[in-house]
């Protein structure tokens, strides 16, 4: 072997040592085990087999849609950018919205409510489940907990606002709990003006509602994934790894994913393709240090609430400055072929976990 075919083959291996520590962080520390996400997935169809039949037994419960639209993955889980633990795997269930208008203010908006229109009367309009002609959302969530506690005996069931909280055994240990789902009673609604996005209205925790849209996120998310060489649901849990062990998880999860997008929107938008998970990740705490010097974000849906950055204190700003420009010099590294000094960078600022 000749010693420019040598030097070539350690530029090459040395070159993919850096990713090759970033893809060891994945598969040890941070990606869900496929048989646990199979079992999650086995579990939470059961989940949903039950609420979307639970009218047939009981008519006065509300019908779930099954031709408009029908019940749904949301969140992380579904994005697939979900790290360990399965700890809130949402499940949207869309109500069937016959006779239902969307009111403001004592004002019809103008959108629609969807129907699959076989019902001859909507349990909705009853007082177990509205108050002066409005739908409750906070009587909508006691009445899935109640259901879900009477299936579930045997496991922890109980309302948090915005969705019931279900947190079952399987997947449990010494130090973590078990698998745990949110689930989310929720209106799709159709704008009459074609150029607005359809939305759902989902309980905001205060017998309101707020309108989101996890569709967008998902379909965001996976266009994002692919155009970038797969590389984007990498970034946002590694990212995601860091601020739960660095900084106890200071940062929103979905903000963090929320700036990470943007950044490689950006990018894509400037004719630019993030090949490599250093660089993503490089660019992941400058998206995410830009974006929490301005504080809350706008989501992707009009009309949706603004995410807020979460906990973060002064300091803990100060030290994702210090992390972002750290990472920017661990790229320079690496394109200069210092691969060493790029991965002792590296483990500066994710630990000891890093590259082990």
């Amino acid at each position: 072997m000749n010693n420019s075919y040598s030097d070539a083959l350690l530029a090459s291996i040395l070159k993919g040592t850096v990713s090759n520590a970033f893809e060891g962080l994945l598969t040890k520390n941070i990606n869900i085990d496929k048989g646990i996400r199979g079992r999650a997935s086995t579990s939470q169809n059961h989940l949903r087999d039950f609420l979307s039949s639970q009218h047939k037994s009981d008519p006065t419960f509300p019908r779930v849609l099954s031709k408009a639209d029908q019940d749904f993955l949301g969140g992380s889980f579904d994005r697939h950018t979900k790290n360990w633990p399965l700890d809130d795997i949402d499940i949207y269930f869309p109500l069937d919205g016959y006779n239902l208008w969307y009111i403001q203010n004592y004002s019809r908006l103008p959108y629609t409510v969807m129907s699959d229109h076989v019902l001859a009367g909507n349990p909705l309009l009853g007082t177990k489940w509205s108050v002066g002609g409005m739908i409750s959302s906070s009587k909508l969530i006691e009445g899935f907990a109640t259901v879900l506690k009477n299936r579930y005996s045997r496991t922890e069931v109980k309302p948090n606002g915005q969705a019931v909280s279900l947190r079952m055994s399987l997947g449990e240990t010494e130090s973590e709990d078990g698998l745990g789902y949110d689930i989310v009673p929720c209106f799709f609604l159709k704008p009459d003006n074609f150029l607005e996005d359809a939305f759902y209205l989902i309980p905001d925790g205060n017998n309101g509602w707020i309108r989101t849209n996890p569709k967008i996120d998902s379909k965001i998310t996976a266009n994002l994934h692919v155009k970038n060489n797969e590389t984007f649901r990498k970034v946002v849990k590694i990212i995601k790894y860091w601020n739960s062990e660095m900084l106890s998880g200071t940062f929103n999860s979905y903000y963090i994913e929320l700036a990470i997008a943007r950044g490689y929107e950006s990018q894509n938008q400037a004719g630019k393709t993030i090949n490599t998970l250093p660089f993503g990740i490089a660019l992941g705490f400058w998206a995410l240090n830009q974006a929490a010097k301005q504080g809350a974000q706008q989501p992707w849906l009009a009309g949706a609430p603004s995410v807020p950055s979460g906990t973060t204190k002064i300091t803990d700003l100060e030290y994702l400055d210090n992390v972002q420009r750290y990472s920017e010099i661990a790229w320079d590294d690496e394109l200069a072929e210092r691969y060493d000094e790029a991965l002792k960078k590296w483990k500066i600022i994710f630990g000891v976990s890093f590259g082990n």
